[in-house]
């Protein structure tokens, strides 16, 4: 059965004293070093409850701090205490970005609300990891590159314990080449050095490539990295592949990235790879990894460290669905990180490693998942929507992937509604509803707007790999005062349209949601 996590900020032992109730939750830190410079990435992931469901339902990964809030300053303590006790001295954060508008998605909170507000924030250093998979070719322009610079330069360059080499600002790169498809590799050049200058910093930009470091050098990157060679000794058309094979063939990508190298290799190294929480029997995995035989993986590592950058990354400290992490965990506890305290910190030796279930402390996790089973649609009446009555937390985000806000004070029933306040834009559901050609769906929403406001619901239509195809189904609109029903039985022919999802928008005012559904017939 999957573990849920009962209560946010609860104490998870009793017997706990006044002292241990009133004390800050996480002791301070003793932070240990090596003569290498030990990073990790850090994925910023868990940023409401839903997205632990993959894990809950695969019954594994499960932290020691339980299903956590990663926007909490208290978690991300526990992260850098554990962190540097085990000679981790910087984290890469995986970063989220709207080039075209400048929005700092909210895949980026474990960052901006935890991090950077955490007690112990000083004691690690932290970089960017710039996630710049967008679908399709980006059309970036210079105006939005310098946008870029001005973002990083605001949020993050300026802390005094930004990460740096040789004096420059590190920001990895995850895909290098879109940038010198749109610029060449001389504009490309040339587009960091006038970052730079936007930014009142030097940039070290960090490629995540090992091949044509020539073309990477000349187009202004100064240093190489990667995040998994996940795949690396796989054989064609197989899922699984032992660990042990990753050890090696991870040196076989390390020797390749250094032997004829233009450009400093941060070398990366990984606990494993098992994506089942993601993708279940679609899932990639590498099979017996162990902590004894990751530090193996890390002692060979130090071979192939740069003496100019002189640092190694770990990928990742709680990559949990894709099943590479150093965090501890209920299966492995502290097994990971203290492979890598063994490996770059010889000279320090094994130390108590504390939990907060062992120091009565709080921990903020999420009360529980939106887990939603067959049993739960038929006593929904049919209906296939996750918390239609917006009593929980979970099930419903704004358009821009945040929580969706409650009203208390407004409803329809139940104890509370789903508000949209001028500038929301308006809220979705989750998780997608499949349909298919011939099937009829009815679909609904109780909707009331404060006057001069309208509420407009519409299903949004996706493809088979659950890509936005770029239109919706009108399903209706009320500028009614009073808790008013809109409704529509479609029976589907749209022959592209694999799922659907439901979304309520406001224009001129706030709007308030309860009582929604998807039902099929």
């Amino acid at each position: 059965m999957p573990r849920i996590l009962i209560l946010s900020f609860i104490l998870l032992a009793s017997g706990s004293s006044v002292l241990a109730q009133t004390a800050y939750p996480v002791p301070e830190p003793r932070p240990v070093s090596g003569p290498v410079l030990v990073g990790s990435y850090y994925f910023p992931g868990h940023f409401n409850a839903a997205r632990w469901v993959p894990m809950a339902r695969a019954g594994f990964p499960h932290p020691l701090l339980g299903y956590y809030r990663d926007g909490e300053p208290v978690v991300s303590d526990w992260h850098i205490k554990w962190a540097v006790e085990h000679g981790i001295r910087f984290f890469a954060f995986d970063w989220y970005y709207d080039y075209r508008t400048g929005h700092v998605h909210e895949h980026n909170n474990a960052l901006e609300l935890g991090f950077l507000r955490a007690r112990y924030r000083e004691l690690m250093k932290f970089a960017i990891f710039w996630c710049n998979e967008e679908s399709g070719d980006p059309d970036y322009t210079e105006a939005q590159m310098l946008l870029l610079a001005r973002t990083l330069r605001d949020r993050y360059l300026r802390q005094p314990n930004y990460l740096t080499f040789e004096g420059k600002a590190a920001v990895f790169v995850s895909q290098p080449w879109r940038l010198t498809k749109r610029f060449g590799v001389d504009g490309t050049a040339a587009i960091w050095k006038k970052m730079s200058a936007e930014a009142g910093v030097e940039i070290l930009p960090i490629a995540l490539a090992i091949h044509d470091q020539v073309t990477l050098a000349q187009a202004g990157f100064g240093a190489v990295s990667g995040y998994n060679y996940a795949d690396v000794n796989v054989p064609k058309g197989q899922l699984q592949a032992p660990y042990d094979t990753m050890v090696t063939g991870y040196e076989t990508m390390w020797k390749q990235a250094t032997e004829k190298a233009s450009l400093p290799y941060i070398v990366p190294v990984s606990p494993g790879w098992d994506s089942t929480p993601w993708y279940g029997d679609r899932a990639m995995v590498r099979t017996n990894s162990r902590p004894e035989k990751f530090r193996v993986m890390c002692e060979a590592s130090k071979k192939y460290v740069h003496p100019r950058l002189n640092a190694v990354i770990a990928e990742c400290w709680n990559e949990f669905g894709e099943g590479s992490y150093l965090e501890p965990t209920d299966r492995y506890g502290f097994g990971y990180l203290d492979a890598l305290r063994d490996a770059f910190c010889p000279e320090n030796p094994h130390h108590a490693d504390f939990t907060p279930q062992a120091m009565a402390r709080t921990v903020p996790t999420y009360d529980d998942l939106p887990i939603f089973t067959e049993s739960d649609v038929v006593a929904q009446g049919g209906n296939r929507l996750f918390n239609p009555g917006f009593e929980r937390k979970w099930g419903w985000v704004d358009f821009s992937g945040g929580e969706a806000q409650r009203d208390e004070a407004v409803f329809r029933s139940g104890r509370r509604s789903a508000l949209i306040r001028p500038g929301d834009q308006g809220i979705k559901d989750l998780d997608l509803i499949a349909v298919k050609p011939g099937e009829t769906v009815e679909i609904w929403a109780w909707v009331r707007a404060e006057p001069g406001a309208k509420a407009v619901v519409n299903c949004a239509l996706f493809g088979p790999a659950n890509q936005w195809l770029g239109r919706y189904c009108p399903i209706g609109e009320s500028r009614s005062r009073e808790w008013t029903r809109i409704s529509k039985t479609i029976t589907w022919s749209d022959a592209e349209a694999a799922a659907i999802d439901l979304e309520i928008a406001a224009h001129g005012g706030r709007v308030w949601v309860d009582d929604v559904g998807i039902r099929k017939h």
